[in-house]
């Protein structure tokens, strides 16, 4: 716990404190979220680390797009369109939204960079919206913007997962940004128990 108060510190002086306000802390996640000019949703950040881990525990479940439906709560049919490389890709998944409000899909490039020393690596995410054609009855996201950054020390790794999106859509702004606080909080629990699975039976 000493180590996590250290490194939320840290990342708190990197993100001015006058910008995020924390929503939710609890089982050793921090989510944040900011209001963002020009637009009526809120961006988050999720924060937690993860213990007895290296950055490719991670990485293998971020680029494990088949299995987004136990990572992203609400989300189906998650399909690999183009495969650019071990840690680059090209995705589509659809995520549903609560009656009477459409489903929302979305094309997203998620593309890797690490630091010289391999101990660090950020995932960025890019919508690349007119990459397929729209599909009847789902609200395809066209603007979005946002990364994992993933820095692993002594056998664990701090995660910061962030993110700015517009659903698109005719959907009231308090809905949608009700979700930037519970998804990105669940998100970081999957992540945390899909690694332990994946360790528990050598997936990877």
């Amino acid at each position: 716990m000493l180590k996590l108060l250290f490194t939320t510190l840290a990342l708190f002086l990197f993100y001015p404190a006058d910008d995020w306000k924390l929503k939710k802390e609890k089982s050793g996640i921090a989510v944040y979220t900011r209001s963002i000019e020009g637009s009526d949703f809120d961006e988050f950040k999720a924060e937690t680390v993860i213990e007895n881990a290296n950055i490719y525990d991670v990485l293998n479940v971020l680029m494990d797009v088949e299995n987004y439906v136990n990572l992203y709560p609400d989300c189906y049919n998650p399909e690999i369109l183009e495969q650019k490389g071990k840690w680059n890709n090209i995705h589509y998944i659809v995520s549903k939204a609560p009656f009477p409000v459409k489903d929302r899909d979305g094309v997203n490039e998620i593309t890797t960079t690490f630091d010289e020393k391999g101990n660090s690596a950020r995932v960025t995410i890019k919508p690349l919206p007119d990459y397929i054609p729209e599909k009847k009855g789902i609200v395809r996201i066209q603007k979005g913007a946002g990364f994992w950054q993933l820095t692993e020390e002594n056998s664990n790794v701090t995660i910061v997962y962030q993110y700015h999106g517009d659903p698109a859509g005719d959907i009231p702004a308090w809905l949608a940004n009700s979700f930037v606080v519970t998804h990105p909080y669940k998100t970081m629990i999957n992540m945390r128990n899909m690694i332990k699975s994946n360790k528990q039976t050598n997936k990877y």
